[in-house]
């Protein structure tokens, strides 16, 4: 059979079976998947299935990772996004700025 085809079938097999199937977890085990380590781990295997490099895979999760945890990360410092936007959006109260000058405020109270 060809490579090309089987692939495309099973790609097309995951698809459908990731949005039909459920499984039910015991509380348990909800709780373990949940666990930020068990995480990692599976999101490591979905890379290593994909690439079958595990050197690739790890680069990919840290990537991930940097992405989610810093970049797109709108409490994060490194954050990339508008701090404008993220006030106006009302993800942010206040602008760091204002709770610096808030902070001065009510230190001048004191």
């Amino acid at each position: 059979m060809d490579p090309i085809l089987l692939n495309s079938v099973s790609v097309f097999l995951v698809q459908i079976g990731s949005r039909f199937l459920s499984f039910n977890f015991t509380d348990a085990q909800k709780r373990m998947i949940q666990h930020p380590w068990v995480q990692s781990f599976i999101l490591f295997a979905l890379f290593y299935v994909s690439t079958r490099n595990v050197v690739v895979s790890l680069g990919l999760l840290m990537v991930y990772y940097l992405c989610l945890y810093f970049l797109l990360n709108e409490q994060s410092k490194y954050n990339i996004y508008d701090k404008h936007w993220l006030i106006q959006e009302g993800f942010q109260k206040t602008s760091l700025v204002d709770k610096t000058k808030e902070y001065y405020e009510n230190i001048k109270n004191i």
